[in-house]
C-alpha cells in the first residue's frame, strides 16, 4: 500500500543495483548450507584419485582442479603458469572461468624468471611465504597485459570495504619443484560473491598448489620413463 502514497518520482535514487541483492542473497544462502572446507573435501579425494591412474594425464588433473577450486571456493577466475623448460619462459597453461578475450591474451604473454619477480612492475604485497596479493589500485599489471582484464570496468569499480574484491585483483602462489625450484604460479581473483577470498580459502589455494608440485613430478617421472621406454 505504501506505493500508493509515495510516487515515482518521490523515491530517492538507489546506488544498490537491485538485482545484485537479490544476488548475494542467493549466493550467501548457498555458503551458509556447508562450511567451506566440507566443500573443499567433497572434490579433494576425486581429485586425488588422479594418481591413483595407471596413466597419468596432467592436463586432467589440473582442469578438474581448477574446476574444483571455482565450485568449492567460489573463486571468479583461476589460471596457472607453468615453466616451460624448451625455452626456459614461464607461460600460462590453464584456467577456468575466463572470457576468452582474456585467456586469449593470458596465453601470448611470456615471463622470464626475473621479471615476475620485479617490484617496479609488479607490486605485490605479501601474505605469506607463498602467497601475494596484487590490488587494482596498485595498477599491478606489466606491458601487454591490459587485455588480461577488463580496464574499463576496473576503473569503475569501488572498493566500499576492506573484503571487496574488484576488477585487477588477483593473488599469486608459487608452484615448486625440486629444491625449493619455483616452476610456476596459480593465480587466481576474488570471489563470485564480489569479496576478497578469507584466510582459509587462501589456505587451501596454497594446499592446492602443493598438489599440483606433485602433479608436476609425477608428470614429469612418467614422461622421463616413456622418452627411456625402448
Amino acid at each position: 500500500m505504501l506505493a500508493g502514497f509515495i510516487g515515482e518520482n518521490q523515491r530517492p535514487p538507489s546506488n544498490v543495483n537491485t538485482d545484485e541483492i537479490a544476488r548475494k542473497m542467493r549466493l550467501d544462502y548457498l555458503y551458509s548450507q556447508k562450511d567451506l572446507n566440507q566443500k573443499a573435501l567433497d572434490g579433494v579425494q576425486t581429485l586425488f584419485e588422479h594418481f591413483q591412474r595407471r596413466e597419468f594425464d596432467l592436463d586432467a588433473f589440473m582442469n578438474d582442479a581448477l574446476n574444483l577450486i571455482r565450485r568449492r571456493l567460489w573463486i571468479r577466475e583461476v589460471t596457472v603458469a607453468l615453466l616451460d623448460r624448451q625455452d626456459e619462459l614461464f607461460k600460462y597453461k590453464y584456467q577456468a572461468g575466463l572470457r576468452k578475450e582474456a585467456w586469449d591474451a593470458h596465453s601470448r604473454i611470456t615471463y622470464k624468471s626475473d621479471e615476475y619477480v620485479n617490484p617496479a612492475v609488479y607490486k605485490a604485497r605479501e601474505i605469506s611465504k607463498y602467497t601475494s596479493l596484487f590490488l587494482a589500485e596498485d595498477n599491478p599489471y606489466g606491458e601487454g597485459e591490459d587485455a588480461t582484464f577488463s580496464k574499463p570496468l576496473m576503473l569503475e569499480s569501488r572498493r566500499l570495504s576492506a573484503e571487496d574484491s574488484i576488477e585487477g585483483d588477483y593473488f599469486d602462489v608459487w608452484i615448486f619443484g625440486r629444491d625449493k625450484e619455483v616452476v610456476g604460479w596459480l593465480e587466481y581473483s576474488g570471489t563470485t560473491a564480489g569479496k576478497l577470498p578469507d584466510t582459509v580459502a587462501l589456505k587451501w589455494m596454497e594446499l592446492f598448489s602443493s598438489v599440483m608440485s606433485v602433479a608436476l613430478l609425477v608428470s614429469e617421472a612418467r614422461l622421463t620413463r616413456i622418452r627411456g621406454a625402448p
